[in-house]
């Protein structure tokens, strides 16, 4: 079996290019690269003859200049991906002394008169080193990585403003069960830059979709976290898109859109969100009344079950958080808990605040305060199902034309397969594999003229 034959799932990118002077097998489900004979690195003479057609030899030089002693390179491209219109490179190293399987990519900025390295990751292969391979694009560094018999995963990087980030992932893989593969295949693919997820279950010997599902995944941010400022943290539009039902008689953003972020703490998790809604209705009755809906899903399942059934869920590891918005005047917001078992653990817990936006016309905002504990397990804050919904009635006699706006493109209230997601970011470097160049820069900067050590 050639490395890459198993990868089951139709990845978004075109196939990557490793140039490494082997045979390219390309198709829509992976790509493989076999060496020529003793041709399984590119020595350094083979890069700067290639790089040579395109930069003045001073630019390589200063290229090679850059890279490990006693190294083997094995893989690069050229193109953007700092938004500068130069024509930038990614390579992959390892050390010929290197005895277990990592690889080590190096992103060059071009920089003028010479390239600057901007970052160099580590990046593991399973069987083969062209396994991990490079394609630049639409502004991006796309770097693929085989992460298991039937697993890849590509990961995308740019620079933004000055700083150096992952802004896309996909990964495809096959679900286990009970230590074994399942013939159920999935892909994830996450914008990082919206925080859009889209999800995709499939069977891998009958091509038959189980579901698929576009949806937001809140990132929960530690409080007080240096977060560069173009990492966005929150979710939500204000586009047709998010509106899951009655589309009909939504007339815009102003109309009905809902926006969410979060933080969190070693006692509490705090979610804010913002409401626009033109016209706010109130009723004693539920369904004729503007209310946004939290709902949230602790029971850690995956959305579908391993042999491709829906998933059963349990209503002790659901809450839902319902706030009607009262009517804007006289009449205040009312929380309302579902979910017996966790709202009687939880309830005296949580906590609702509200403040309307004296700067926006019908814009409120929320804070939401829930305790950590549920969603701990074994101590550890873990991921869980969630979805921010805004059911929103402009027409009480004709309740058929309420909209309903949701974080999740396929929202179902009673199906949290259909929901979004929510994680805690721990390490907000590490989950980015962020680095601000320009205060990197200013560093060595004033390291060369003696300020600083």
């Amino acid at each position: 079996m050639l490395p890459g034959e198993t990868g089951e799932a139709v990845s978004p990118h075109r196939p990557l290019s490793h140039r490494n002077g082997g045979t390219q097998w390309q198709t829509h489900r992976a790509v493989v690269t076999t060496p020529l004979p003793h041709a399984d690195s590119l020595e350094f003479s083979g890069l700067s003859s290639a790089l040579g057609k395109i930069f003045s030899e001073e630019k390589i030089q200063s290229i090679l200049s850059k890279l490990p002693l006693n190294c083997k390179i094995y893989g690069y491209d050229i193109g953007e991906y700092s938004g500068d219109d130069g024509m930038d490179v990614v390579l992959s190293t390892r050390d010929e002394q290197e005895r277990d399987r990592t690889m080590h990519v190096h992103f060059f900025l071009n920089d003028g008169p010479e390239f600057r390295l901007v970052k160099t990751l580590q990046r593991r292969f399973v069987l083969e080193p062209i396994e991990v391979g490079f394609s630049i694009e639409q502004g991006k560094a796309f770097v693929t990585e085989k992460t298991g018999e039937f697993g890849w995963r590509i990961t995308g990087y740019a620079v933004e403003n000055g700083v150096f980030r992952r802004v896309s992932q996909w990964i495809t893989d096959r679900m286990p069960y009970q230590g074994q593969s399942t013939a159920v295949g999935y892909d994830r693919s996450h914008d990082l830059r919206s925080n859009m997820v889209d999800e995709h279950f499939f069977g891998t010997n009958t091509n038959r979709t189980f579901l698929r599902q576009k949806y937001y995944d809140l990132p929960l941010f530690r409080e007080g976290a240096d977060i560069p400022l173009n990492v966005n943290r929150q979710i939500g539009d204000s586009s047709a898109l998010m509106i899951v039902r009655g589309g009909s008689s939504w007339h815009g953003p102003e109309d009905c859109s809902v926006f969410c972020s979060g933080v969190y703490d070693s006692a509490s998790v705090t979610v804010f969100v913002t409401v626009h809604d033109d016209r706010l209705l109130y009723s004693g009755v539920m369904d004729s009344s503007d209310h946004v809906i939290l709902s949230f899903d602790f029971s850690r399942k995956t959305r579908i079950r391993p042999g491709g059934d829906a998933q059963r869920w349990s209503p002790n590891t659901r809450l839902d958080l319902l706030i009607v918005m009262g009517d804007g005047q006289h009449r205040t917001p009312v929380v309302e808990l579902r979910g017996e078992e966790l709202s009687a653990a939880h309830g005296r817990d949580i906590a609702v605040s509200m403040e309307a936006d004296v700067t926006r016309f019908q814009v409120y905002r929320f804070t939401v305060r829930l305790p950590i504990s549920l969603f701990e397990h074994k101590g550890m804050p873990n991921a869980a199902g969630f979805v921010c919904s805004y059911h929103d009635v402009d027409y009480p006699a004709n309740l058929s034309w309420v909209s309903l706006a949701s974080t999740a493109r396929g929202y179902v209230p009673d199906a949290p397969e259909t929901w979004g997601r929510m994680h805690f970011v721990k390490d907000v470097r590490a989950h980015y594999e962020w680095d601000d160049l320009r205060t990197r820069g200013l560093s060595d900067e004033l390291r060369r003229v003696g300020v600083l050590p």
